[in-house]
C-alpha cells in the first residue's frame, strides 16, 4: 500500500503521506476558532430573508461554496495567523513531504486555492451541501466537456500537491477522507471516477480511510484519487484546512493568475532528487 507516515520520509515518495501533529495544538485551536466564527457569520447571512443576496455578498469576501460548505482561507483576516500556519507547515514534516513530491526546494502556496472546509454528519447537512465524490486535485480547471481534451492538453493533470489538515477528530465519528493509495499518473475522466469503476480497477486493500487527530495532515499529489469518507453512523461535523502547492519554477498555466506566497523551509529538509 503506497502510504507512508512522516517518520519514514527517507522512503520513496508515496501516493499519500500521513503527517502526525503537522500543526501545534495552539495553532490548530486558533484556526478552528477562526473557522467557527466565519461559519457563524455565514449562517447569519444565509438566514437573511434574501438568500440570493446573501450568497452574492458571501462570494466576494469569502468565496463561499455552498455545495462543499467551503470558504476561502483569506476569510481569516488575521495575517499573522496565516503566516504562522504556513510557517509550521513549511518547517515541519508536512512541508518536507510537499517539497519531495514536487521535487523542488522552492515551493509556493496558491492562496486562491486555499480553503477552510466543513463536512457535516449526514443528519446535519445544510441546504445544498454534499460530500465530495472521487476526484483528483490536479484536475482543477480542466475542461472535461470538450472531447479529447485530456489528450490535447499537456498539463491536463496539474503538477500540484495538496496538504489537507484536520482541525478536529475525523475518520470515525466525523467525516474524513478516503484515498486510493496506488499512484496514478494520468487524469481520469468522469466515467472512470465512479465507485464501481474504481472498485473494479483497484483492489480493496488499496482503499484507505485514515483516522486523524486535530492537527494531523495528509499530503498528496494532484494525481492522487480521493473523496469524502462519510457514513450514516457519523454524528459529528469535521472542519479542515486545505492548502495547495506548486514548484516555483513550474506554475501551471491554468493557475497563472492566482496569488502565490513562498512556503517557509526548514534547513534540514531537502527535496527528492
Amino acid at each position: 500500500m503506497n502510504i507512508s507516515e512522516n517518520a519514514a520520509l527517507e522512503t520513496p515518495i508515496e501516493a499519500v503521506v500521513l503527517a502526525r501533529k503537522a500543526l501545534s495544538s495552539g495553532m490548530t485551536a486558533s484556526l478552528l476558532s477562526a473557522a467557527h466564527n466565519i461559519y457563524q457569520d455565514i449562517a447569519a447571512l444565509m438566514a437573511t430573508p434574501c438568500t440570493d443576496a446573501a450568497v452574492t455578498c458571501l462570494s466576494l469576501p469569502y468565496k463561499y461554496l455552498p455545495h462543499a460548505s467551503s470558504v476561502s482561507l483569506e476569510a481569516v483576516e488575521d495575517k499573522a495567523l496565516l503566516d504562522t500556519l504556513l510557517g509550521e507547515i513549511g518547517r515541519g514534516s508536512a512541508g518536507c513531504s510537499v517539497r519531495r513530491m514536487l521535487g523542488s526546494d522552492q515551493v509556493l502556496c496558491d492562496l486562491d486555492q486555499a480553503w477552510i472546509r466543513r463536512q457535516y454528519a449526514p443528519h446535519l447537512y445544510p441546504v445544498k451541501h454534499a460530500p465530495h465524490g472521487w476526484h483528483q486535485d490536479g484536475a482543477l480547471g480542466f475542461d472535461f466537456l470538450t472531447p479529447g481534451s485530456a489528450e490535447l492538453d499537456p498539463e491536463a493533470l496539474l503538477p500540484t500537491v495538496t496538504c489537507w489538515i484536520a482541525l478536529t477528530l475525523c475518520g470515525v465519528d466525523a467525516p474524513g477522507l478516503e484515498f486510493v493509495s496506488q499512484t496514478v499518473e494520468a487524469l481520469l475522466l468522469p466515467n472512470e471516477l465512479t465507485h464501481n469503476a474504481l472498485s473494479s480497477r483497484f483492489s480493496a486493500d488499496l482503499f484507505w480511510k485514515p483516522q486523524m487527530q486535530a492537527g494531523d495532515a495528509v499530503v498528496f499529489s494532484g494525481a492522487t484519487l480521493h473523496r469524502t469518507h462519510v457514513s450514516q453512523q457519523m454524528q459529528r461535523n469535521r472542519t479542515s484546512v486545505e492548502l495547495r502547492f506548486v514548484a516555483k519554477h513550474r506554475i501551471p498555466q491554468r493557475l497563472s493568475g492566482d496569488c502565490f506566497v513562498p512556503l517557509p523551509q526548514a534547513v534540514d529538509c531537502k527535496p527528492k532528487s
